[in-house]
């Protein structure tokens, strides 16, 4: 929950709800066509050469005109295409006021130099070069860039300053659905002032307009019978989106990037900040039907909104042949077979001191430190907790992972992801595979809620080769885990469990 004084708090409120009462709402307008994003898409060499301009102007969000951060001048960032062994190329050309950086979000690339390298910043009115070379057997799906300025993430991904990415290849293992529509639909909220501007703290539970593709409630065609391949990529800085289409089920394709290994049907997909989903939709009969967005609720220390409605699906023409998938699904390794060679707990939690502090294990970000030293090669098991009342979003970059247990309760395998929510008062038990070198270096896990990112709730972590590991870890932070301040130790004493156990620590739940 974004936590700022009462009095700002309120005048905020009041300013949005003033704008949401202004006369401005959706009714007025009728349903656009879906906009297709603008896009650079890569060469003969496989080389994706663009360049993003930031800056801060008047733009068109919906149906409103505000001014704000945004990429070439449109809120409606252009979409990065390229391909698994293909290169990002890619300017920032920095036209702000202020320092900002990219993050490719998700992605199996080095995080060194003009790699993935959130470390680097671009100053104002600067340009920064990005150079991201993808490895041949990168996870072909729906990823993402955005801001990753430490302090200034959420306002900035908030404005704007954030936009999807395809890695081409995930029809590549079923043949079947080959020439099948894919949709790109990327999901943003925003909160508007009187001022004209976005507002510079974002309150979740206050009155906000939801977007897809930069559009309010949007008409998304399809015929009857019809199968499409809809890339849902979630680039709000601190929403969840909890999606479900009037009456259909939709059949989920990947996660985060990353082909399921089997068949998953579900009627919603919750969709958490920096979350992707693509999954097929199947033409229902003539008619229109609603795409919605459920209504949230992150904890009594949370934030909570109403279900909207963000597009309509509207089924039309002669009925065709419905495509399914034939073909056996791409095989992963279930890591919750085989042994881990190093196990970590880590605490995610609110400040009880400080209201607009988040920690992990007791500690808030520093940017000098090293927290958390892996040798390349190991699979590691992680127990997060968190003691809050409210969920955090966990995310780490470079590696996927796989879910083992949520509150101590066993997970069918069905592939990996890269962020997955902690719920609050729970927990959540990950395997991470250190294996591949492209991911030597430094870089960093964190809540991909923005606000608590912002707030201190991120921590360093480094991948070592093997013959440097023992003299990487010298170097890592004394106290450790057990450090008398560490708020997992007290966590887990004040639920009766013992934190230096062996035995799996598995926190009560409400």
């Amino acid at each position: 929950m974004t936590r700022v004084s009462s009095v700002r708090r309120f005048a905020l409120c009041v300013s949005l709800v003033a704008f949401a009462m202004s006369g401005c709402t959706t009714s007025q307008f009728p349903s656009p066509p879906l906009r297709q994003n603008p896009e650079f898409t890569y060469d003969a060499s496989g080389v994706t050469h663009a360049t993003l301009s930031a800056a801060e102007q008047p733009v068109n969000v919906g149906n409103e005109r505000y001014v704000s951060l945004v990429f070439n001048g449109d809120y409606d960032s252009p979409l990065i295409r390229t391909r698994p062994g293909g290169t990002m190329a890619i300017r920032l050309d920095n036209r702000m006021d202020e320092v900002t950086n990219l993050h490719f979000h998700g992605m199996t690339v080095s995080p060194l130099d003009q790699g993935d390298n959130i470390f680097r910043m671009t100053q104002p009115h600067q340009v920064g070069e990005y150079n991201v070379k993808l490895p041949p057997d990168h996870s072909p799906g729906a990823y993402w860039y955005h801001s990753h300025f430490h302090g200034g993430s959420q306002r900035q991904v908030s404005a704007g300053i954030a936009g999807p990415i395809l890695v081409d290849g995930m029809l590549d293992p079923f043949p079947e659905l080959k020439g099948i529509k894919e949709q790109v639909l990327v999901l943003r909220n925003f909160q508007k002032t009187l001022t004209g501007k976005v507002a510079s703290e974002i309150i979740t539970s206050a009155p906000s307009i939801r977007t897809i593709n930069g559009q309010e409630v949007p008409t998304i065609d399809i015929k009857p019978g019809e199968t499409q391949l809809w890339h849902f990529i979630n680039i709000a800085a601190n929403q969840y989106f909890r999606i479900s289409i009037n009456g259909q089920t939709l059949q989920v394709l990947s996660r985060d990037g990353n082909t399921v290994t089997r068949r998953v049907d579900t009627d919603q997909v919750l969709i958490g900040p920096s979350a992707r989903f693509s999954v097929l939709v199947v033409g229902p009969p003539a008619g229109t039907y609603d795409v919605e967005t459920g209504s949230g609720n992150t904890g009594p220390a949370g934030d909570q909104y109403p279900m909207a409605k963000l597009a309509i699906l509207r089924s039309s023409g002669q009925q065709v042949a419905t495509k399914q998938i034939t073909s056996p699904y791409p095989p992963a390794e279930d890591l919750s077979k085989i042994a881990v060679n190093k196990t970590r707990q880590f605490a995610f939690q609110d400040s009880a001191t400080a209201p607009t502090a988040f920690l992990i294990n007791g500690t808030r970000f520093e940017l000098d430190r090293v927290n958390t030293t892996v040798k390349l090669g190991d699979v590691e098991e992680w127990r997060l907790f968190n003691p809050s009342q409210e969920l955090h979003q966990f995310h780490i970059h470079q590696v996927d992972f796989q879910v083992t247990e949520i509150n101590g309760k066993p997970v069918e395998f069905s592939g990996y992801r890269d962020n997955v929510f902690i719920p609050a008062t729970g927990s959540i038990t990950l395997r991470i595979p250190f294996r591949d070198p492209i991911i030597l270096g430094k870089f960093v896990y964190h809540c991909h809620i923005l606000e608590h990112e912002d707030g201190g709730m991120m921590q360093a972590i480094q991948v070592v080769k093997p013959e440097d590991y023992e003299q990487a870890v010298k170097l890592e932070p004394l106290g450790g885990l057990y450090g008398e301040n560490n708020q997992l130790c007290s966590y887990l004493r004040n639920t009766g469990r013992d934190p230096k156990a062996s035995s799996p620590l598995i926190p009560r739940t409400n």
